[in-house]
């Protein structure tokens, strides 16, 4: 009788495994595509002050342009990563006053908490260009959703600058839809 208990359940076990396994295939996103904000520039306004100094680029999102001839009317980006962030100086032309830098992500919906997206720290002084450390754990997603966001770059100043500073960014993206 014990017997036949035990393999019932093991069958039982099998089943639900196969079943699961068979609905993440089914349910798992099937195409994937490349997407790079390509020159995105960051005006900071002296004078700047030694710490935290964000800002922003609202970057527009619009499925339509970003997937091509893969669009389609109601179609869901089901997971964005940030796979590669670089950051370039344009004025001053090296990051003699930067020694970090946090790339995040933001939008009107309430619903979406502003996301820390990549991170580099320290920066070396006299560099021209920098390649930011994606988070692992940031998940971007729902933010392919919204019609704009706010790319926030927040530059972590050693000493106050009275001068302007310009810093100019490319972020790409893997999207899974």
């Amino acid at each position: 009788m014990k017997k036949i208990i035990w393999k019932r359940i093991l069958i039982s076990l099998v089943v639900v495994g196969i079943g699961t396994l068979l609905y993440r295939l089914i349910t798992a996103p099937k195409t994937t595509k490349s997407f790079v904000l390509n020159e995105m520039q960051f005006e900071y306004v002296g004078p700047l002050f030694q710490g935290s100094n964000p800002a922003q680029y609202v970057a527009k999102i619009d499925l339509k342009d970003i997937l091509g001839s893969d669009y389609k009317p109601g179609i869901k980006i089901k997971e964005a990563v940030l796979k590669g962030a670089s950051v370039s100086c344009v004025d001053p032309a090296t990051f003699q006053h930067i020694n970090a830098l946090v790339l995040s992500f933001a939008a009107d919906n309430p619903d979406l908490a502003m996301q820390e997206l990549a991170v580099l720290n320290p920066i070396k002084p006299g560099l021209k260009s920098v390649q930011l450390k994606p988070s692992k754990e940031a998940d971007a997603t729902g933010f392919f959703g919204e019609k704009q966001v706010y790319v926030v770059l927040d530059a972590s100043f050693i000493e106050d600058v009275n001068a302007n500073v310009t810093l100019k960014g490319s972020f790409e993206f893997e999207l899974k839809y």
